[in-house]
């Protein structure tokens, strides 16, 4: 049996926060979920637990105020090797605009982008699962 995988949710819908949550660990992919509507907070918490962070999933909301996805992905390019290393993102939105899903193709820390509303088989398949 495969080991469940750790899994971020990084979205400022509480709605989505609770809705991935749930299909998240009712898909048998996890037990271990945590939440953020605040990408500014998921880096501090990332870099706080780096020498004990389990290799892990990012499922990472494009639009967001305050810090959006791509700053994100612009602040984790600057966390150590070693970290980035442990983590997958997959980038989640609904968006149309071909900028963005250029961008998000373009990103070396990017896996995929993601049609929100997230859909749990599709995820599973690119996880390989």
């Amino acid at each position: 049996m495969k080991p469940l995988l750790h899994f971020f949710l990084i979205d400022d819908s509480a709605f989505d926060l609770f809705i991935y949550e749930k299909l998240l660990i009712k898909s048998g992919i996890t037990d271990s979920v945590k939440t953020f509507n605040s990408a500014r907070d998921a880096l501090k918490h990332l870099v706080s637990q780096a020498d004990t962070l389990p290799e892990s999933i990012i499922l990472l909301d494009l639009q967001m105020p305050d810090m959006n996805g791509f700053e994100f992905i612009d602040e984790f390019d600057h966390l150590p090797l070693m970290l980035q290393e442990k983590i997958r993102i997959f980038m989640l939105s609904s968006t149309i605009d071909t900028r963005d899903i250029d961008k998000a193709k373009a990103s070396q820390h990017i896996i995929d982008l993601l049609p929100k509303p997230l859909e749990i088989a599709t995820l599973k398949k690119k996880l390989g699962i």
